[in-house]
């Protein structure tokens, strides 16, 4: 897989990107790298706020392999920059962590409504701009979590920027707004990376009734599978990245890319299936349509912390959406609520948010 691999606008499918977000043990890491590359796979995604992940990729593989033999890709928190001086700093501790002089791709992280204004104040998109024509970057992009509307709106006004990150999954897609940015960047003719396509490990633990039916349509492939042949078929998607953290993950991966098989108009209509029984265990009728986060005075993150608690009653990983819970910002949690009810007017849900954030609070926090 080249540059020009991940640029080209309209690939047979998604290549198998290695995502660096959750990682086991240096040795472990390592081994992981060596039967990714081995496959011919060669795209290793991280990020400065991803804990330990840069070091880790220095010792597993920047040290290991030679630097024309894989690409990298990083990113910058907007949400941690002022100026352009506090952008160098940024980037400046990401190449020496990783023990690499220029990145492959570089994107803004995790744009949304909020870290888009982070990022216009800070003279982001100027800045990376200039990092790509200094050379320390080769390709620049940004990662999105936000709005249709501001997806549209950054592709408008920053053509430069060459692709767009994006969480495609089929529950995201099937029953909620992210086709709508999938379609935005194909409207923009940017290639697509995407992230998340097992939902934080959701849809690889799935209520047995759900387990059942993929099952009962192919006994031999697991029902992780399943996420990411659907996440990799998607049009213009050009890598997908798989957050791996131990060795299975990473055999399961190799096995459902060897070969790869797009998924049949037959296969939607069993994940749909499927995804009626899941919708059975969810608690929260959350939409995340984000009403309620323009009246919340504490900008608590309503729907992601839903959301992580409906991926806990669907039978995900209890220490896993704890990680992503305290993975939001202190002071925007669940638990840091003041039951103002502020919020509830703006809900088309009717749910009594204040009271069930604590709920969520009991469980995640």
């Amino acid at each position: 897989m080249t540059h020009q691999d991940i640029l080209k606008l309209d690939p047979a499918h998604a290549a198998l990107g290695f995502g660096l977000m959750r990682l086991p043990s240096v040795d472990e890491t390592a081994r992981m790298v060596d039967m990714y590359m081995d496959a011919g796979f060669n795209y290793f995604d991280t990020a400065y706020v991803y804990g330990d992940s840069e070091d880790k990729m220095k010792k597993a593989l920047t040290l290991r392999h030679p630097r024309d033999s894989f690409l990298t890709a990083d990113k910058l928190p907007p949400w941690s920059v002022r100026d352009h001086k506090s952008c160098d700093d940024i980037l400046n501790k990401s190449l020496k962590k990783t023990g690499l002089d220029y990145f492959d791709f570089y994107l803004v992280h995790s744009l949304d409504e909020d870290n888009e204004r982070k990022a216009v104040d800070a003279g982001v998109y100027e800045w990376i701009v200039k990092q790509k024509k200094d050379g320390l970057c080769k390709h620049i992009g940004f990662s999105f979590h936000g709005s249709t509307e501001l997806l549209d709106h950054i592709l408008t006004v920053h053509p430069e920027m060459e692709f767009v990150q994006l969480q495609l999954n089929y529950i995201d897609i099937l029953r909620g707004k992210a086709g709508e940015l999938h379609e935005t960047a194909l409207k923009y003719k940017k290639p697509v990376i995407i992230m998340e396509p097992v939902k934080g490990g959701m849809l690889a633990n799935l209520p047995g009734s759900a387990e059942k039916i993929f099952k009962k349509h192919d006994p031999d492939s697991s029902v992780a599978s399943w996420a990411i042949r659907y996440a990799a078929s998607l049009t213009g998607a050009t890598c997908l990245l798989s957050g791996m953290s131990n060795i299975d993950q990473m055999k399961d991966n190799l096995k459902t890319y060897n070969p790869f098989k797009p998924v049949t108009p037959e296969e939607i209509d069993v994940i749909k299936d499927a995804l009626r029984e899941m919708s059975k265990v969810a608690v929260y009728p959350c939409t995340s349509c984000r009403y309620c986060l323009e009246a919340c005075p504490q900008n608590i993150e309503i729907p992601a912390c839903f959301n992580l608690y409906n991926d806990l009653k669907r039978g995900a990983a209890q220490w896993n959406l704890q990680s992503l819970y305290y993975g939001i910002s202190d002071g925007h949690r669940a638990g840091d609520c003041t039951a103002c009810g502020a919020c509830v007017p703006r809900c088309p849900q009717k749910i009594n948010i204040p009271k069930e954030l604590k709920t969520v609070a009991r469980q995640l926090a």
